[in-house]
């Protein structure tokens, strides 16, 4: 909306360092009483003071929710989405298929560009008409038709210049939750290359047919997030008029607290209100008070919402001069217990176990009946995060996301023919800059010299391109021999078998575990690769009988306890040679399986979660928390920067996906708990705090509850858990837009990695090896 605008000012006094609620803050002054504050019981106990270094004794910060002012929800008689910023993506999905363009300025109006149809999407908190007005310059256009959730809706005529506009949007096609906005233009016209019909400046969306008389001041030209100087003290601050109100979705920490400021900029007193609102529930209060000429402190309890999606609202309601100042408002919980001294890891070994979905394992699944003893000792005497999701559904993307820190949108391996590019730094090259012997033992051809995972690597070999027995047996052996050759110094070692994979063929003794009929069907083993493809789709070639699909489950399970055998051996041989104690061992995959779960079979078509939750397991006695568990959802394309850390290297220059070690420490990091998937670039998936947001390339959305459905069998639209669905959508819409995806929260602007996508025609040799292994298409 204006140059200096809300995201600057943001980042400006998030980077000043004034912050209220540290140990280095201002001790409270002699002589002077706490304030009162009230807090409605039923909400926790909300409690005052002047002295914010012992009100907030014992709690860390968690989230700053001033620094994501940029995707606070506005609200001064409805909302105010200020285009040409970071806060228009919160509203365009990031601008991902949206129809919006390119964003830049004209004097002091900053303003984005649409195309001939810009999609906007936004929370009503009720089924009732609402009025829009909008600052806008056409390019090409004189007309533009609104339509709110498929329905059209008002025309209107449009003027030269940047003008305002308003119309109407009929009360029966609002719906309660999220609502779809599609702006039709009647033309465009060339401007810097692009074929544009309009540049946005504002839009302000308000219940009600008509708008509050007055003046209206944009939040941002009214210094919305400010330094405010308030009793002879300065503090960064949400500040402005009354009336106000911010609307911030979070995820409440275990035991959190909401803690802030509040002044005021005027005589006398303001009152002021803090309210939660959840899915399926009324809006609660659990603050009210008044702001002051002073700062005073308060602390709010919000442990009854812990793990839950909440919309936090910060109110200054009521009309009068002067200014309300929220000041640095944040979500905190209580420290972790410090750590004692944690030794280093001397070696590194990264097992990644293709196509191993993680609910077949006990850790992850407790009745599951697949034995894994090997990986089940491994998980009780590490730490098993209980939510690991893969950035993809299928080998390339995931792996290259794993080995290097990047999430596939950045590196660019997303597709059948796609080469990772050499400028992208893999963790072989950075532990081999920092001495060590790095080897690695691949079963999978598309992880191969072909597609470029040849970076940084003394010892390299690809199982399936150099035609060797890719069997688990053979793998662990010769990654072992390697082992033993290089156990003097500093070693790591990715080790990447294939076992769960098609074919589908473990030995008698371990399919008759789980099936020990005879069986004459049409599931041959060497065959399955074929098989499976054949029986995806809507009109599948084959169909599988329920003695079929019995089969193909113990194939499956039979591998996976074929492949935990001979682990088990691998373990075995590290402790001979007096290694395992040194070495931090980390366990993953790459994706899943499908087994029918959603209609079809194999991986590479689908981003539920029988492709993309999967194991991760981290273990080194003395450093790794043994027995722990950790909730939360995290991305396997963090594994990159947690491994560095832990080893006590640097970190990799352009890793995007931060370290996973503050849960290895008792903590959580002080950011949202989010993962985000991709499928080529047709589906974008955020999974966080028990729900799943799936956005696909037509921009068609489907929510799932993972709590009540954990198997993902109830598709509900957004607006069916508007607070959850608003969280997810914000999230995901940062995380699509970001230039910059190492500051996706923070808006993503600036200049991030940048990969050459390169691409690779395959020939037959590679092609057929890849048929073999069931990747006939795009999987």
């Amino acid at each position: 909306m204006r140059t200096l605008g809300l995201y600057a000012l943001v980042l400006a006094f998030a980077a000043s360092g004034c912050f209220g609620g540290g140990e280095d803050s201002p001790q409270e002054s002699k002589g002077e009483a706490p304030a009162e504050g009230k807090g409605p019981a039923a909400a926790g106990e909300a409690k005052t003071t002047r002295a914010p270094s012992r009100l907030y004794d014992g709690l860390e910060e968690r989230l700053d929710l001033l620094a994501l002012g940029h995707i606070a929800e506005v609200h001064r008689d409805g909302i105010f989405i200020d285009f040409g910023t970071p806060s228009q993506r919160a509203y365009t999905f990031g601008d991902w298929n949206t129809g919006w363009l390119k964003q830049g300025a004209d004097g002091e109006t900053t303003y984005a560009r649409v195309g001939l149809r810009g999609r906007i999407y936004f929370h009503a908190d009720e089924k009732r008409a609402h009025r829009v007005k909008m600052r806008l310059k056409p390019n090409g256009t004189a007309a533009m038709t609104a339509y709110i959730n498929n329905v059209q809706g008002p025309s209107v005529q449009l003027r030269q210049d940047f003008h305002e506009v308003e119309f109407t949007l009929p009360a029966q096609h609002i719906r309660e939750g999220e609502n779809y906005l599609l702006l039709v233009f009647g033309g465009t016209a060339p401007l810097d290359g692009e074929d544009v019909a309009a540049a946005i400046d504002w839009m302000r969306i308000i219940p009600g047919e008509s708008f509050p008389e007055g003046e209206f001041v944009p939040p941002v030209l009214d210094s919305l997030v400010s330094a405010v100087r308030v009793g002879g003290e300065t503090r960064r601050a949400y500040v402005a008029r009354r009336p106000l109100e911010i609307r911030q979705y979070v995820e409440v920490p275990r035991d959190g607290k909401l803690g802030f400021a509040l002044g005021f900029e005027g005589q006398g007193t303001a009152p002021v209100l803090v309210r939660v609102s959840t899915d399926g529930k009324p809006t609660e209060t659990v603050f009210e008070g008044e702001a002051t000429g002073e700062f005073v402190e308060h602390l709010v309890d919000l442990s009854k919402y812990a793990g839950k999606i909440v919309r936090l609202e910060m109110v200054a309601p009521g009309v009068g001069a002067g200014r309300v100042a929220f000041a640095e408002p944040r979500l905190l919980a209580p420290k972790p217990k410090a750590a004692g001294e944690l030794a280093q890891p001397k070696n590194l070994i990264v097992l990644l176990i293709d196509t191993l979905r993680a609910d077949r394992l006990k850790p992850y699944t407790p009745s599951s009946r697949v034995k894994t003893p090997a990986l089940d000792d491994i998980a009780k005497r590490g730490t098993v995060f209980e939510w690991a999701i893969s950035p993809e559904n299928w080998t390339k993307p995931s792996v290259a996301s794993v080995l290097t820190g990047l999430y596939p949108q950045t590196h660019g391996a997303r597709k059948m023919e796609s080469v990772l590019g050499q400028k992208a730094l893999l963790i072989s090259e950075h532990l081999k800059a920092h001495g060590f012997a790095t080897g690695s033992f691949i079963a999978n051809g598309y992880v191969s010299d072909r597609f470029g995972f040849d970076q940084g690597w003394d010892h390299y070999t690809n199982f399936i391109r150099e035609r060797k027995n890719t069997d688990a047996e053979y793998l662990f052996r010769e990654a072992a021999d390697w082992i033993e050759t290089k156990k003097d110094g500093r070693f790591f070692a990715y080790v990447h078998t294939i076992d769960p994979h098609v074919p589908y063929d473990p030995p008698d003794e371990f399919l008759k575990l789980y099936d020990a009929r005879d069986y004459d069907g049409q599931v041959k083993n060497r065959l399955t690769p074929k098989l499976l493809e054949d029986a995806k789709g809507n009109n599948p070639k084959v169909v599988f009988t329920e003695r079929d699909k019995a089969r193909l489950n113990a194939l499956y399970d039979g591998e996976i306890t074929y492949h935990d055998h001979y682990f088990g051996k691998f373990l075995e041989r590290l402790r001979a040679m007096g290694v395992l104690d040194d070495t931090l061992l980390v366990i993953t995959s790459d994706h899943g399986e499908e087994f029918d779960d959603h209609g079809s079979w194999g991986h590479g078509h689908s981003v539920y979660n029988e492709l993309l939750r999967v194991p991760l397991i981290f273990y080194f006695p003395g450093n790794v928390p043994e027995g722990a568990r950790v909730s939360d959802v995290v991305t396997t394309a963090g594994i990159a920067a947690t491994v560095t850390e832990l080893l006590g290297l640097p970190a990799m220059p352009d890793v995007e996906v931060p370290s996973l070690v503050p849960y290895l420490r008792g903590g959580t990091p002080a950011r949202p708990s989010v993962a985000f998937s991709d499928f080529m670039d047709d589906r974008r998936v955020a999974t966080a705090a028990g729900a799943k947001l799936i956005v696909r390339g037509n921009l068609t959305a489907t929510l799932f509850d993972l709590e009540r459905d954990p198997k993902e069998k109830e598709q509900l639209p957004v607006s069916a858990r508007p607070i959850t669905g608003r969280y997810l959508r914000v999230l995901l819409s940062l995380y699509s837009g970001a230039d910059n995806r190492q500051r996706w929260l923070e808006g993503g602007e600036g200049r991030g990695a940048k990969i050459d996508t390169e691409s690779s025609k395959l020939d037959d040799v590679t092609r057929k090896q890849l048929e073999e292994l069931g990747y006939f298409d795009n999987n």
